[in-house]
């Protein structure tokens, strides 16, 4: 009798993330994960008590792949990188885009992270110092919707053109509307009080 093969957690973990990259989340079962492993469903229990706090492991780890699409410098501003950056991850990962964002609430701390980020580079930045905090959070929310909507068109396979250079464009044409509506009422507001 040959001896039992074990199986780490990271591979545990790892054989989950790649079934759901690859087939999305809907098909993620121990059984799956274990036809992956050629083995029994024993090493998916051992480690985790339910297919759900397993889910979480993968959702932790696409989270953090995403952290990786955010942080890459794709051009000389931050605000249009981490966009990119989430426009892009749709793009090369739409069932993990699809699993994090278009399926449960799993998305909260991830939008949350990203409007804390931006709303720190603007305290910074000299053209919103006089802007209030409520018209800043504002502005951030418009570009998160349209960046949402983007990635979500890019994810379902809607938009033709999802190279790199059409995905950073247009998230500039549309920040720089944004910027300057934003910016503009925001003087007017301030006029007027």
């Amino acid at each position: 009798m040959p001896p039992p093969i074990h199986f780490t957690r990271d591979q545990v973990i790892q054989a989950a993330f790649d079934i759901v990259e690859k087939q999305g989340m809907g098909v993620l079962s121990a059984r799956n994960v274990a036809k992956r492993l050629k083995s029994s469903t024993a090493p998916v229990y051992s480690y985790f008590n339910s297919i759900d706090t397993l889910k979480q492991e993968v959702l932790k780890q696409a989270k953090e792949q995403l952290v990786g699409y955010i942080k890459k410098p794709y051009a000389d501003r931050i605000f249009l990188n981490i966009c990119t950056g989430i426009a892009l991850f749709a793009r090369d990962h739409r069932e993990l885009y699809h699993a994090l964002f278009l399926e449960k609430n799993e998305f909260e701390d991830i939008v949350e992270r990203f409007l804390t980020t931006l709303q720190n580079v603007l305290r910074n930045d000299h053209r919103f110092t006089t802007m209030p905090v409520k018209d800043r959070n504002t502005m951030l929310n418009k570009m998160w919707i349209f960046t949402h909507g983007l990635a979500t068109l890019i994810c379902v396979g809607l938009i033709e053109d999802d190279s790199q250079a059409y995905i950073a464009n247009i998230l500039d044409e549309v920040g720089t509307a944004v910027i300057g509506v934003s910016l503009a009422a925001s003087w007017t507001r301030n006029e007027q009080s």
